[in-house]
């Protein structure tokens, strides 16, 4: 894992995105020059399981900022981990409130050096709590840290 050091840009960051569709199949999400994606509603509301849903993109959003955000962290600790693995999970439910995501979990599977076992989970902990998507949700991410001496 490649770390670094110093925020590259001064803030503020803006970041769009822009979602098209012709009336037909899901809608494309495109963003300048990414990769553009396929989305729409997933099965359980009448979509279907072939394209990205907004509920498994708020998932891949939680999980990459995690990673990203421990990116930072990790290389300014100078902590080098050599695998991060993480998957995200959560459970929508109808509530007072309406359709809520009522948990969010994350778990990741790292392997550090032996003698940086305790150091990393604490460095994981830093970055759920500095991680931008998980600061901008109402339901409280969970982590599971798994930390192995590789």
């Amino acid at each position: 894992m490649k770390y670094r050091s110093a925020m590259p840009k001064p803030f503020p960051h803006h970041f769009e995105i822009e979602t098209s569709w012709s009336g037909e199949g899901g809608s494309t999400i495109s963003a300048g020059t990414r990769p553009k994606l396929v989305g729409g509603a997933p099965p359980e509301f009448d979509g279907r399981a072939d394209w990205w849903s907004p509920e498994h993109l708020l998932l891949s959003a939680l999980a990459l900022c995690l990673q990203g955000t421990f990116d930072a962290i990790a290389g300014r600790a100078e902590l080098s981990a050599s695998s991060y693995r993480s998957r995200a999970k959560g459970t929508l439910e109808k509530t007072t409130q309406g359709i809520v995501f009522t948990s969010l979990e994350l778990t990741v599977d790292l392997t550090v050096a032996a003698a940086d076992v305790e150091r990393a989970k604490e460095v994981l902990e830093k970055a759920k709590k500095h991680c931008i998507v998980a600061n901008a949700l109402k339901t409280e991410t969970r982590l599971v840290a798994n930390v192995t001496a590789g």
